[in-house]
């Protein structure tokens, strides 16, 4: 069974189920002279394990000869793998079906037991000629915005990071784009500092190395990247490589989460365009209830076909100002999709300690889990909005009529 070395970055690794092909295969690493490559004796459940406690490889060689349904057992083990890891199959029968069905779900090659040293050399110097000729896979972008300051997108957002890497196994990494004042590191206990924003100021390219120094590891699988900067120093960044740093790290992580800054910049803008899925942030005010509405119209006319999840914060807060749950629907012409109960205390003991309120069970617990649930895709069902309000005027005539009401 392999070790836990999770600091290590691997080249290949390889699962097999008996000692003839696990020597051809460190025959054949040896020829080749890859370093940081290992082989083991092991079956699904041991790539699994490897996978939930490791950095995952480049290459993932996997023996499911004795396996009976092998393509379903290969699609599982995908989902806890990085989008770039490279799979090659092992098995033992040479059926064309069975091909092509390895090669739907992302197999690069698919090698017939008894191997030979050439014919696994072959498979491991084609990685790369086969990954330009398929769609190169990549992680999911999750975008987290605040209708209103302070309405939680920052702890939503590690906090879904959290369930994500720790009870879903899933590479994640929380980036924040606030590079004046973000806080996302505070509720992570990571030191900030500014040391990539300014390295994409002159960056030449973005590689393993480059993500690699600037990632900061809270655990196994939860990351974070940051870049808080002096006030004194301007906090432009350098679109284009800030655009191919995130496109990069979306490649070799399962969920790339963005606190993103309140007031419009470029690292935002390139975040939404990258992004797969929003999540609105909102409190039960007349100001959050107008900002929601013009945050919607933008994103149904930019984004019509992205997954947008809106989620109610403080519920249950005391405020004889506060729109109801009801008539913020009405408002804004779409359901809310998750509600967070108000706690006073939790948030502000957890963030002081630096340690993810998920990881605790407290009253919003519940609902983090069933938001990281929704962005997994475990969640469906049909999202309607329209739009509403062409005007700011009109949204506030809309919120007068209901006060008038009660």
């Amino acid at each position: 069974m392999a070790e836990n070395d999770s600091e290590l970055s691997r080249n290949i690794i390889g699962f097999v189920d008996d000692s003839v092909s696990e020597q051809i295969i460190v025959t054949t690493i040896d020829k080749m002279g890859l370093p940081h490559s290992s082989v083991f004796r092991g079956g699904v459940m041991d790539v699994v394990d490897f996978l939930k406690k490791n950095k995952p490889p480049k290459i993932l060689i996997i023996d499911v000869s004795e396996l009976e349904l092998p393509v379903g057992e290969v699609a599982k083990i995908k989902e806890y793998a990085a989008p770039d890891v490279n799979f090659i199959i092992i098995g033992g029968r040479n059926e064309v079906g069975l091909f092509r069905d390895f090669m739907d779900i992302g197999v690069i090659d698919y090698l017939v037991k008894p191997l030979s040293i050439d014919l696994v050399q072959r498979a491991i110097e084609g990685v790369d000629v086969a990954r330009r000729s398929i769609t190169r896979k990549s992680g999911k972008l999750v975008y987290f915005a605040n209708s209103v300051g302070g309405a939680g997108a920052t702890t939503t957002a590690v906090n879904v990071g959290w369930l994500l890497s720790n009870r879903y196994f899933k590479r994640t990494v929380v980036i924040d784009t606030d590079f004046c004042y973000g806080s996302a590191h505070l509720l992570m206990d990571i030191r900030a500092e500014s040391s990539y924003v300014k390295a994409l100021g002159s960056f030449d390219k973005i590689d393993d190395y480059f993500v690699d120094t600037f990632l900061k590891r809270y655990d196994q699988r939860l990351f974070y990247l940051d870049g808080l900067l002096d006030l004194n120093d301007d906090d432009t960044v350098n679109a284009e490589a800030f655009g191919t740093l995130v496109s990069y790290i979306k490649e070799g992580f399962n969920y790339v989460l963005v606190d993103s800054k309140r007031q419009p910049c470029s690292a935002n803008e390139i975040s939404m365009n990258l992004a797969d899925i929003f999540v609105l942030m909102v409190e039960m005010s007349v100001a959050s209830v107008q900002n929601s509405v013009r945050v919607l119209q933008f994103l149904y006319s930019r984004y019509p076909t992205k997954k947008i999840i809106v989620v109610a914060n403080r519920i249950g807060m005391s405020s004889s100002g506060a729109l109801s749950k009801e008539s913020f629907e009405e408002v804004i012409a779409r359901k809310i999709d998750y509600v967070m109960p108000h706690d006073d205390r939790m948030p502000l003991a957890s963030a002081n300690i630096g340690q993810p309120l998920a990881s605790i069970n407290c009253a919003m617990t519940s609902s983090l889990e069933s938001i990281a649930e929704d962005i997994l895709g475990k969640t469906d069902y049909l999202r309607i909005g329209k739009n509403l309000g062409k005007n700011t005027s009109a949204v506030l005539d809309k919120i007068k009529s209901i006060f008038k009401k009660k």
